[in-house]
């Protein structure tokens, strides 16, 4: 038997018993990119900016309760009217702890009598930022008109000037329809710079809200004046609306 015949033998059986990739088997996954970084959103104040503003809900000192009473923040700016495209905006506030009170929503517009909406919320359980989905409750805005929107503690039923009450505007613009297809060309992390970019603060938000890192609505945040720290993760109301 040659050495010629033994080296032979010895290949072949080593590609026998050697693994291979099983029919329409894929070869091994290369790893995923990290993340794609985006610089922070930087708000540009609106041309057509109209007159409002936001105001912080906190206590009047009119009750004392056992344990300190919530701070709210409207996610919103500070000296005019935030911006939407949207008929129905998700909007956003903060809260600095547990809230053991009722809650309410309520929208108004101007020169009219009743408000288009006041419907309870559920109270956060924690310290964190909030979305209210408009569209949950068939809520549809009117372009031109600037309208409040306020979220309230209601820490006495019947005793209204006791609630704690923050309130910002709103007003919803015409879309662009050029801007609208370069924002759904965008990736998700540089959607909100390009939203913030155009002034439309309430659409810029939201599409900050939704990555998975808070610092885009962060650093949305501060350029409005709402420094008081983030505490506690973002968070969906979590329940279906109850009008009344």
């Amino acid at each position: 038997m040659s050495a010629n015949w033994v080296r032979a033998t010895l290949v072949t059986a080593n590609l026998l018993l050697a693994p291979s990739l099983a029919v329409g088997q894929s070869p091994p996954a290369t790893p995923a990119a990290p993340p794609e970084a985006a610089p922070p959103p930087a708000y540009k104040l609106p041309l057509r900016g109209a007159p409002g503003g936001r105001i912080g809900g906190a206590s009047r000192g009119t009750i004392k309760p056992a344990t300190p009473l919530p701070i709210i923040d409207l996610i919103a700016p500070e000296d005019h009217s935030g911006l939407t495209t949207s008929a129905a905006p998700t909007l956003y506030f903060k809260v600095s702890r547990r809230v053991d009170y009722p809650m309410r929503l309520t929208i108004s517009a101007p020169r009219q009598p009743l408000p288009i909406i006041e419907a309870n919320i559920p109270s956060p359980p924690a310290a964190g930022i909030y979305a209210i989905r408009l569209a949950d409750y068939r809520v549809r805005l009117e372009p031109g008109i600037v309208y409040t929107w306020s979220v309230s503690v209601i820490l006495k039923p019947g005793a209204p000037s006791r609630d704690i009450v923050a309130s910002a505007s709103l007003l919803r613009v015409p879309a662009d329809p050029r801007l609208d297809d370069a924002a759904r060309a965008a990736s998700p992390a540089h959607r909100p710079a390009l939203l913030a970019e155009a002034g439309l603060w309430y659409d810029a938000v939201a599409a900050a809200a939704v990555l998975d890192r808070q610092t885009a609505l962060e650093a949305l945040m501060r350029q409005v004046g709402l420094t008081r720290p983030v505490v506690g993760s973002l968070q969906s109301s979590g329940a279906a609306p109850s009008t009344q």
